[in-house]
C-alpha cells in the first residue's frame, strides 16, 4: 500500500474477507485528502460490492471497476 495525501493511495485486498477489506479501505481513505482517489485491487466480487456500499454510506464517490484476468480494479474518490 502506498499512501499520499496529495496523490491518493492503492490497496490490495485480494484474499481478504469482506469485513477486513472494508476496514483497510476505511483506514486508508481516512488518511487521504478530500478528492484523492483510492485504487483497490480485489479478487472477489462480494468484496467489491461491499466496498461500493461502504463508499456510498461514507460520502465517497465510487468511480467504477474494471476486470483484468482474475483481478478486479476499483477506484473511489474520497469525499469531503
Amino acid at each position: 500500500m502506498t499512501a499520499s495525501k496529495a496523490r491518493g493511495a492503492r490497496v490490495n485486498v485480494r484474499g481478504m474477507v469482506c469485513s477486513d477489506a472494508v476496514v483497510l479501505v476505511h483506514k486508508t481513505i481516512g488518511r487521504m485528502a478530500p478528492g484523492a482517489v483510492l485504487g483497490v485491487v480485489a479478487d472477489d466480487q462480494a468484496v467489491v460490492d461491499d466496498l461500493e456500499r461502504y463508499a456510498a454510506r461514507g460520502g465517497h464517490e465510487w468511480l467504477g471497476t474494471r476486470r483484468e484476468g482474475r483481478a478486479i480494479h476499483a477506484e473511489v474518490r474520497r469525499g469531503e
